[in-house]
Order: structure tokens, then C-alpha cells, then sequence
């Protein structure tokens, strides 16, 4: 069956749990025994059962289900010789063979559920055996719901009184054809940084580990604050309202001892260090600012705010006479400062082109996904948008943003499907661009080899056991299947696609 997940070979994904849906609509249908153990094996053969198909909306199959009276009629008195079997009743000996009349008195709607249920099992199976190879996987569901089913069991006494008859739906691996040539996908990015950004960041970074290694901070108090100090502020910002007044209090901003280094540019926000360069301590200065358009708080992007800012301290470093002896104390391996600048920036190059590297990915993904013309299936929607919470959650407990019993408070149904609702066309893009993937796949034969596939286990079992993590085994394996198949479709891509690296531009 179709896979209903997909880590991103963009972006690896860091989590596997499980979760079983509920619905109020239907039964869910569980691969497990009734509760009751039948003393006899009732056979019931495809021919036994009467089923007709309906294709719903989005791949969704609709198989009705007649079972005849007979059939109902054995699983009953089955159902009752075994609860018979195992009653205990007071005044009546445990085993003694009781009266259905007793039993239904004594145990009620337990028989006729435990009936129900037993009738359900012995059909299900030959009732979807025609279509379950070309159904997603646990996508099955009881679209009768369970008063309409027990009605059917009204009968004297709970018994059956007709032939019994219900509803499965199941989502089908939908059919997708592609809207353009996967191989003929033209995509323009830019490049991450250059040698000019590359160098100014690599040494950016050199200063800043010698200043922090070998560094002395001293108290300044006759100048005015330049680049290279770090200062202690106490701001606080409004918005500015249209008529120019002030407006509500910026939240997140306002800080009576804002710390910031101004050798590490913008920083904290683009053009605060700007109206702050050649404050004393003492001196107070008001200035406006802009969010931009890219601030992380979607609803600040773009405001304009009235900032109030206060030099409290300022502090300058003061650094020794340093020879190349001391390099190592940054880098074992290096034998001099030249050699930690080069490694440095040998760095900053390799992360450069692996950031360009990921904006082709994600150009190209974005044309394969565009590409896919399809009706998604309601399940793979749901699985997915589980998988993107679940890891984005996780992603945040890594970075030491929330613990591991908040994070269980935050996976709840409500929450889940808050998320999906919120982010449904991102959702959705990815089970497109997942789909997508799969079919290239399969036209283009490519496949993982079985050591590939070991070793990316065993590199997720790692990173679950680093955080004392529990983890499902079969979907770690089947997600690293599908990680290790999505970076080589984008390879094949990449090599067959026209991409163009544009010049970085500063931005």
C-alpha cells in the first residue's frame, strides 16, 4: 500500500509516534479478537456476504456489507453458549448451560455488543479482500454507527432480526498523473552568500572567539558606544499610531537591561545598533524603527515602532599580546591563528553552499509538488499533518524549548487538528510532493540498498536513545526508507532538472 507518511528529504524529520483516531461517526476497526473466545470456528466464505462498492469523494470507497441472518444467528447462540460457559450468576453453578432469557437478563447489551462484534470480524476480512491491496494502509473504518448496528440486533431477547448490514469505507491509493514533465522542471534560486559575505562572517566569528577566549571586559564611561562594545539598554517600545501618537506596548521588546554586542551586527533587531552607535552611558535617545517584513511575530512585520532607549553600562574588551602559541587553546589542530581563520572560513564556505544546496531542494520540490494533480485522500492529510506537529514539537524539546512532559501535554486530538486546520495547504503540499516522489520513484526504478537502509536506522535508533525516546521500530524503518528514496529521487532531479544559481545579492 501507499506509504502514508514521508520524512522530508529536505528536512529530516526526528520523530515517529503512534496514534489511533477516534470518531464519533463510525467504529474504528481494530485487528484483535472479540472480547469473547468462541468455542466453534465459524467459517464465512466471500461468497457468504453480498458487497457492493461506491467510490465517495477523494478516494474514499465505500463497500456495503450484507451478511445473512444465518450467519447472524450463529455468532448470537456462539456468543451466548460462551458467556454461558463462563457466568457467574448467584443461586447457578459456573458452566451450568443457562437460559438465553437469564443470560440476557443478567449481562444485557454485553451479549448483543459482544454478538455484533463477533459477526463484524468473521466478515470484514473476505468483505474488503478484493480491494485491500489497492487501499491505504489502517485508512478502514465502520461508517455505520453503533445505535443503527445494534438495531439491527433488536430482536427477542437482543437476537437478530434480519440480515445485518454496514458500512466500510477505506481511503484507495489514489491515481495521480503528473501536469508537466517531471525531467524538463526549470527552478532560479540564489546563492546563500559569496566570497565577500563569506569572509565577513568567518572573521566576524574569528573575533568574536577571540574576544571571548582571551578577552577582558573593562568599564567605559568618557565615550560614546562604537561598534565592537557591548552595551546595557533599557528600552521600551510602542507602536505608532496612524495619527502619529503612541499606540499599545510592543510585547517581547520592552527590557530594563537589554545586553547586546554590537560586534555581532543587527542582532536582536535590524537598525537598533544603528540609532544606539555614539550613545554615552546616561544618555537617553528616541527613535523609530520599522519590523521587517520577515520578523518572526507575523503580526509586527512590516509596524512601524517608537523606541525609548537608555545606555545603562558600557563595556569595552581589552585583549593581551597574543602569539601562535595560543592557538590551540581555540583549536586543537591548529598551529597558528592563520590556520584557525582558514578553518573557519573553510566552514562558513561549506555551509554556504550546503544552504544554496537546500534552496534548490526546496525550489525543486516545490515544482514536483505543484506538478502532482490528484484528490488527497483525508488520510493521508491527517497522517501528515500528525508527522509535521509531532516533529515540529520535538524540534523544540531538542532545542531545550519546552520539556518532555509539556511536550505530551501538547499532543492532544484537539491541538493536533487546530494544527492541521491552520496549516492545511502546507499540509497537503507535502502530501502532494510525497505522492509525487513515490511515482517518480517508481517510473525511474530507483531504489535504497539494504546497507543504506541499515545504517539510516541505526542512525535514528541513536538519536531516539540520546533522548530517551521511545520510538515504533516498523516506522522508523519504513520512514528511513522513505528518507533514503526521497534524497535519491532529488538527486536524479537535480541532475535532470535546469537549475540556476543566481548571484547573492546581500539579502
Amino acid at each position: 500500500a501507499f506509504p502514508t507518511s514521508m520524512a522530508s528529504f529536505v528536512m529530516k524529520s526526528s520523530c515517529v509516534i503512534n496514534h489511533t483516531s477516534k470518531s464519533s461517526r463510525g467504529v474504528r476497526l481494530q485487528s484483535r479478537r472479540p472480547a469473547s473466545t468462541f468455542r466453534k470456528s465459524l467459517v464465512v466464505r466471500a461468497a457468504d456476504v453480498e458487497v457492493s462498492e461506491t467510490m465517495g469523494d477523494n478516494s474514499r470507497l465505500l463497500l456495503t456489507v450484507k451478511v445473512p441472518k444465518e450467519i447472524c444467528d450463529t455468532c448470537y447462540t456462539q456468543v451466548l453458549a460462551d458467556v454461558s460457559k463462563e457466568a457467574q450468576i448467584p443461586g447457578f453453578r459456573k458452566g451450568k448451560k443457562l437460559s438465553t432469557q437469564l443470560l440476557v437478563q443478567h449481562y444485557g447489551l454485553k451479549n448483543v455488543r459482544a454478538a455484533l462484534e463477533s459477526v463484524l470480524h468473521k466478515t470484514m476480512k473476505d468483505a474488503i479482500a478484493k480491494v485491500a491491496e489497492r487501499a491505504l494502509d489502517e485508512s478502514e473504518k465502520i461508517e455505520t454507527a453503533m445505535d443503527d448496528l445494534l438495531g439491527q440486533l433488536s430482536g427477542p431477547d437482543g437476537k437478530p432480526v434480519g440480515d445485518l448490514e454496514y458500512v466500510i469505507g477505506m481511503d484507495m491509493v489514489p491515481e495521480i498523473k503528473f501536469t508537466g514533465d517531471y525531467k524538463a522542471i526549470t527552478v532560479e534560486v540564489e546563492a546563500a552568500g559569496d566570497a565577500a559575505s563569506i569572509e565577513r562572517e568567518a572573521a566576524k566569528e574569528y573575533d568574536s572567539l577571540i574576544k571571548d577566549k582571551f578577552g577582558v571586559l573593562r568599564v567605559e564611561t568618557e565615550r560614546g558606544l562604537k561598534r565592537g562594545d557591548i552595551g546595557v539598554l533599557a528600552l521600551k517600545a510602542n507602536k505608532v499610531n496612524e495619527d502619529g501618537s503612541d499606540g499599545e506596548v510592543i510585547e517581547g521588546v520592552n527590557n530594563d537591561n537589554f545586553r547586546f554586542d554590537t560586534s555581532q551586527g543587527e542582532g536582536f533587531l535590524p537598525g537598533l545598533v544603528e540609532k544606539v552607535i555614539g550613545m554615552k552611558v546616561g544618555e537617553t535617545s528616541l527613535f523609530e524603527i520599522t519590523f521587517p517584513d520577515n520578523w518572526f511575530v507575523a503580526s509586527m512585520q512590516g509596524v512601524k515602532g517608537r523606541f525609548v532607549a537608555t545606555l545603562k553600562e558600557l563595556f569595552y574588551t581589552e585583549l593581551p599580546a597574543l602569539t601562535d602559541d595560543r592557538a590551540r587553546e581555540l583549536m586543537t589542530d591548529c598551529n597558528s591563528f592563520a590556520e584557525v581563520k582558514a578553518a573557519i572560513t573553510q566552514r562558513w564556505e561549506q555551509d554556504v553552499q550546503a544552504a544554496t544546496d537546500r534552496r534548490i531542494s526546496e525550489a525543486i520540490t516545490d515544482e514536483i509538488a505543484a506538478l502532482v494533480d490528484t484528490k488527497l485522500p483525508k488520510s493521508l492529510i491527517q497522517d501528515q499533518g500528525r508527522q509535521n506537529y509531532s516533529t515540529k514539537l520535538w524540534e523544540l524539546m531538542a532545542q531545550g524549548g519546552i520539556s518532555k512532559d509539556v511536550l505530551e501535554t501538547l499532543l492532544t486530538e484537539d491541538m493536533v487538528q487546530d494544527y492541521i486546520e491552520k496549516h492545511l495547504d502546507e499540509v497537503e503540499r507535502v502530501v502532494k510532493l510525497t505522492m509525487g516522489v513515490n511515482e517518480i520513484q517508481k517510473l525511474e526504478n530507483i531504489v535504497v540498498d539494504q546497507a543504506e537502509l541499515d545504517a539510516e536506522v541505526a542512525s535514528s535508533k541513536l538519536e531516539f536513545e540520546k533522548q530517551g525516546q521511545e520510538f515504533d521500530e516498523e516506522k522508523l524503518i519504513e520512514q528511513a526508507q522513505e528518507l533514503l528514496e526521497g534524497a535519491k529521487v532529488l538527486e536524479f532531479l537535480k541532475q535532470n532538472c535546469n537549475v540556476t544559481v543566481k548571484p547573492y545579492s546581500g539579502s
